[in-house]
């Protein structure tokens, strides 16, 4: 987000703590679409995000009058998001749950022509961007996909903002290293 929304951002909260909807309505009309996305990072479930974002405004709504306008309620929003959606997802796995449907093996699976190594570009880093380590992987996706700063993500994880930079920083360098490994073989397969 850039520093003129953040700023509208600060506005629209001190407009919400004197009960004004019409600024409530804006802030839920910016923020909520990029909330349920943060949220379904979590659940894996539209449905669950969008009730736990739905949630949190409902709460932020019954708690306006505690809003602190000089502190970030965008990262307090995200970070409410998260402890719902954590909270979520360990009620989740306390519920005994059976699948009707049998896994498929690679044998079931319809072969669609495509090899692993047709994969694109931004399909790879998708992947790589899974496979970094849960703190990273947040810090780096609260970074870049959700445009947070080192503060705003900070609040939000419970970590300083060294140890924000240190995740993203670490992040960036496995990214690096694995796109570059997969140009040295890619480069390596168009040669032979």
């Amino acid at each position: 987000m850039s520093k003129k929304e953040n700023e509208q951002i600060q506005i629209y909260a001190e407009h919400i703590r004197e009960s004004n909807h019409q600024y409530f309505d804006k802030l839920f009309y910016l923020l909520y679409p990029k909330l349920v996305r943060f949220a379904m990072r979590y659940t894996k479930q539209k449905a669950a995000a969008n009730d736990i974002v739905q949630e949190t405004f409902v709460m932020l709504w019954e708690n306006r009058t505690n809003i602190e306008p000089d502190k970030s309620l965008k990262s307090y929003m995200f970070k409410t998001v998260r402890n719902r959606s954590i909270n979520w997802l360990q009620i989740k796995a306390n519920q005994f749950e059976v699948l009707d449907e049998p896994v498929q093996s690679p044998h079931n699976v319809a072969d669609t022509g495509v090899s692993e190594d047709e994969n694109s570009t931004a399909d790879l880093f998708k992947k790589w961007i899974n496979e970094l380590p849960e703190r990273q992987k947040e810090a780096f996706e609260l970074s870049r996909f959700d445009g947070l700063n080192h503060q705003e993500i900070a609040s939000v994880m419970d970590i300083s903002e060294k140890t924000v930079n240190n995740h993203i920083v670490s992040a960036l360098q496995i990214l690096r290293d694995n796109y570059d490994s997969h140009q040295k073989i890619s480069n390596r397969t168009e040669n032979e």
